[in-house]
């Protein structure tokens, strides 16, 4: 059932995808004055920057995007990530019960839509965007994963490694939407709440995810 949910889940992904395509292609007198515009005028760039320190944590984020206007209202892109976490005193050594960091490198890229709702001709409602991204991050860390019995060293949740270096592919499958703000004609900050579909033991996310950044033309 859990198999099921998770293929039912990556099937609606491809379908609101190529829903938010239709749209798109669908606006044909958009798409001719579209045409005119340089290529240069079609790019955009941007992207977000986090850091987080606590008493027994540190955070680096950094994941700038590229965009391309397909049309007015629709943007598709690439983006590239790296994060770096820190959480002091995270593994217990079952043999001695001293403590160890947990130090994990996060790197990868995405591939997303963004289709703005301007087009629907409505003003309350025409900053509000709809976004569709996959992303597939290396999760690299210095313990393995390992069952019970093998385990040398434990976490908070009773999950059990050795220490030994281990890297694991994560793919995230990202709904939702979001407000953009306006800042030129070409640049605007925009806060966006997604849904992970695809949630594993060393996601670097929790759901909802909520991204804060900014974009601006060329």
């Amino acid at each position: 059932m859990k198999k099921f949910s998770k293929l039912f889940l990556k099937v609606a992904f491809v379908v609101f995808a190529f829903l938010t395509m239709q749209i798109a292609s669908g606006q044909k007198s958009e798409t001719k004055e579209k045409a005119k515009r340089p290529f240069k005028d079609r790019i955009s760039i941007g992207g977000a920057l986090g850091f987080g320190f606590g008493s027994n944590s540190v955070l680096v984020d950094v994941s700038p995007i590229i965009g391309y206007s397909l049309t007015n209202n629709l943007v598709v892109g690439l983006g590239l990530t790296y994060k770096y976490y820190q959480f002091n005193d995270y593994y217990l050594n079952l043999d001695d019960g001293s403590l160890s960091d947990q130090k994990n490198n996060i790197y990868g890229g995405s591939v997303f839509a963004r289709y703005f709702l301007t087009g629907i001709g409505i003003p309350i409602i025409e900053n509000i965007f709809l976004h569709a991204e996959v992303e597939p991050l290396i999760f690299s860390n210095d313990f393995k994963l390992v069952n019970s019995s093998q385990g040398d060293f434990r976490d908070a949740y009773y999950n059990y490694y050795i220490k030994e270096n281990e890297q694991v592919t994560i793919t995230s499958y990202f709904l939702g939407g979001g407000l953009r703000q306006p800042v030129t004609d070409r640049s605007y900050l925009y806060i966006e709440v997604l849904w992970n579909f695809n949630e594993e033991l060393y996601t670097p996310y929790s759901n909802p995810r909520i991204r804060i950044g900014f974009s601006a033309g060329f």
